[in-house]
């Protein structure tokens, strides 16, 4: 099967913007620097449990476990193959895909691409049959249907004949048998295979994201010509591996915009009667999809609206209809209001003869007259026995307690008790749920390893370098001028936590291996611990040069800190100790030197800068003594050992990285040269964040954090006092010309 290139995922994947793929769908809060918030559409979610990461083109719900990129994401809510989600995000972002030719093999393509490409062909196919159709076109004009609503809907016909697109579809390389699959044909009891849809106007079912996944015909043959056999007025494609009735919403791909802008749904029975309401302007209106509304209706819509019409027959199958829909939103959180249409003479008239006949603006004026679902239920329930009275109070009250709102359901139980004088209890009071389609066994999926970060293992001062790079790619070329190959030639490990060192390591990496830096595909690259610490880092920006300033000042504060490291493994019983512990006490007086100096502007940044990279050829090369004398009294073991005071943090489990496609790739970053303005305090803003993500107290002292959440870092002060060991008082000392006096 041909497929497209990894170079062309990836670049796709670099211009597609996942948090507005995903707003095609839910909702999304914004809440940090490129980071969301929304309900998940994986689960049946309550409260945004969703965060989606425009930066490093992930989603995830702490609740479900759901997550991953783009391509993901559409695979998942619409339900289509990796090809089809790759064509569905190059659609949205209007990228070009290569041709793969037309060699398209049914027998090797799966069988939900199989059957998109044969609605389309269908749909395309139906739309030219009814041009051709002057009956159908009749119909048409006379129920008021415009020729761009016709084209919107994609409205066409089913000629009568019964192989019209059995032969259409041989021609363009699909079998009788894959129209079948497709439902598209139906398999007769002699063998033989014929269209299911026949003589009649065919009206496309969408998904969400425009993909035609089904087809509802509405039936204009003569009933006389059917020997007294009545055909079903409405026929619909039965569930195929595209579509499923219980999660589409017919038109909702159409009104969803409108459904979130009027924050209320219209939910109405026909196909026809969306679209005429839609037509006349009114815009927030669903119909269910050839099934009766459904708890992933609901669901879907508490999405988008908190208040729902009921727009039913008022005959009793629409009152059962009304009921059972009751049943079905108010415990998704939609508050449900219902509502009949009448001509002025009282009679009942359904939303598409209503709109044709008074206009959207009597529509509007209607729509405002609707009942709450309580005072709906008492008008049209049985009420004149103390019988009938305690039937009524039982399904009021069954409705309420299945609101899960506390506050809402204790509201709905006041307003029932003083309406009709019953007590405000839900004793003995048992909520039936509708049937629901039974779930894979949870013993079915594989428990997700859990992984965490030990952040109350992590140094702040580090945690915030690691944070300071990643935010900041411009300091890349200044990273690897300081990380260079002789720095990673010595063995120094600077950084106390082997976490950090990995993370700081990998960002170094990918930008010497190509020159430019991508979050993206930075993420990829980590394990499942790194890609969580990343996750977790709080969004911070800096203003120019505070990000350049706080790199010098924080390289100066980890030398020292190292240098501190140091000093407690060299032996001092030997006149080669007594030597190189002096030489560090005079390097380390040095670094707090040229931090003084820096602080009172006795020294420019860019000399600053300048000095603190040139301390990096004595540091190593102190470094080495130290090792060598550690090896030659037998203190190997604990030199070694002792430069990473914080052990390794563990996982319960190393699971593979999730695979995701490579992103954009920043422009590589120049070095920045000091203006060496008065340096200013960074412009940090914590972020507005969901429960799960909020960041804990402020580091306070030098105690570890007991928070397993990372830490929230106070602001970097340019103005701040140098480090100074305890042990060590300040000497000042000149600074640095040459250090070759070490040795």
């Amino acid at each position: 099967m041909p497929f497209y290139s990894d170079e062309i995922i990836q670049e796709l994947k670099n211009q597609a913007d996942i948090a507005l793929v995903i707003q095609q769908f839910l909702p999304l809060k914004k809440s940090g620097v490129n980071r969301y918030v929304g309900v998940c559409p994986f689960h049946d979610d309550h409260s945004p449990s969703m965060t989606v990461n425009s930066t490093l083109g992930i989603y995830k719900c702490f609740a479900c476990g759901a997550g991953g990129d783009v391509f993901k994401f559409i695979q998942e809510h619409e339900k289509l193959d990796f090809k089809g989600a790759v064509e569905w995000v190059a659609n949205f972002v209007g990228f070009a895909l290569p041709n793969l030719g037309n060699n398209v093999n049914t027998e090797v393509l799966e069988e939900r691409t199989m059957v998109r490409k044969l609605n389309e062909l269908a749909c395309a196919w139906f739309e030219e049959q009814l041009t051709l159709s002057p009956k159908a076109l009749e119909y048409l004009n006379k129920r008021r249907v415009s020729p761009e609503t016709r084209k919107q809907f994609h409205i066409g016909y089913a000629p009568t004949g019964r192989e019209g697109f059995i032969g259409y579809a041989a021609r363009n390389s699909f079998s009788p048998r894959d129209c079948v699959k497709a439902g598209l044909a139906v398999e007769k009891e002699n063998g033989g295979i014929a269209d299911k849809f026949r003589d009649r106007l065919m009206i496309a079912i969408q998904n969400l994201s425009g993909v035609v996944v089904a087809f509802g015909g509405r039936d204009l043959s003569d009933p006389a010509s059917h020997n007294g056999i009545k055909l079903a007025k409405y026929m619909n494609s039965p569930e195929t591996a595209l579509y499923s009735k219980r999660d589409i919403l017919f038109g909702l791909n159409h009104s969803r915009n409108a459904i979130m802008k009027e924050n209320a749904v219209i939910i109405v029975e026909g196909y026809f009667d969306l679209i005429s309401l839609y037509q006349s302007g009114v815009q927030n209106v669903v119909a269910a999809s050839g099934t009766a509304l459904t708890e992933n209706h609901a669901s879907i819509l508490a999405r988008y609206a908190k208040t729902a019409y009921l727009v039913f027959d008022g005959d009793a199958a629409g009152q059962n209809a009304t009921r059972r829909s009751l049943e079905i939103v108010l415990p998704k959180g939609l508050s449900p209001k219902v509502f009949a249409l009448s001509r002025p003479d009282g009679t009942k008239i359904d939303p598409d003869n209503f709109v044709n006949e008074q206009g959207p603006d009597a529509f509007r004026r209607a729509l405002r007259t609707a009942e709450d679902w309580l005072s709906y239920l008492g008008r049209t329930m049985p009420n004149n026995s103390p019988e009938d009275r305690a039937a009524f109070i039982t399904q009021a009250k069954t409705l309420i307690k299945s609101i899960e709102n506390p506050e809402l359901r204790n509201q709905y139980l006041k307003l029932v008790s003083e309406r009709y004088s019953t007590t405000r209890s839900l004793a003995g009071i048992k909520v039936t749920h509708p049937k629901r389609e039974k779930a894979p066994a949870a013993a079915e999926q594989p428990a997700a390893p859990q992984v965490s970060v030990p952040w109350e293992l992590l140094s702040p001062i580090e945690v915030r370098f690691a944070n300071l790079l990643y935010r900041n790619p411009t300091l890349l070329d200044r990273a690897a001028e300081y990380f260079d190959m002789d720095f990673a030639a010595s063995g120094i490990q600077i950084f106390d936590s082997p976490l950090i060192d990995e993370f700081i390591q990998s960002i170094l990496a990918q930008y010497a291996e190509t020159g430019a830096f991508s979050p993206r595909t930075l993420y990829e690259s980590l394990s499942p611990q790194l890609q969580l610490f990343l996750e977790q880092l709080p969004d911070e920006t800096w203003k120019t040069p505070n990000e350049i300033l706080e790199f010098y000042d924080t390289l100066a504060v980890l030398t020292l800190n190292l240098c501190d490291r140091y000093k407690k493994l060299i032996p001092l019983d030997s006149e080669a100790g007594m030597r190189l512990r002096m030489q560090l006490n005079k390097f380390t007086q040095s670094i707090q030197t040229i931090s003084k100096k820096r602080k009172i502007s006795a020294i420019t940044p860019d000399v600053f800068a300048e000095q603190i990279i040139q301390s990096k050829t004595p540091l190593i090369e102190l470094y080495t003594e130290i090792n060598e004398l550690a090896m030659n009294g037998g203190n190997a073991a604990q030199f070694n050992n002792a430069q990473f005071a914080i052990p390794q943090a563990t996982t319960a489990a190393q699971p593979s990285s999730p695979q995701f496609a490579a992103p954009q790739a920043a422009t590589a970053p120049t070095a920045v040269q000091f203006a060496a303005p008065a340096a200013q305090p960074s412009q940090y803003s914590q972020p507005e964040m969901p429960p799960e993500m909020e960041a804990p107290p402020p580091f306070d002292g030098d105690e570890p954090f007991a928070s397993s959440e990372p830490p929230e870092e106070a602001p970097y002060d340019p103005n701040e006092e140098p480090y100074v060991p305890d042990d060590e008082p300040y000497v000042p000392d000149d600074d640095f010309g040459a250090m070759d006096d070490f040795g």
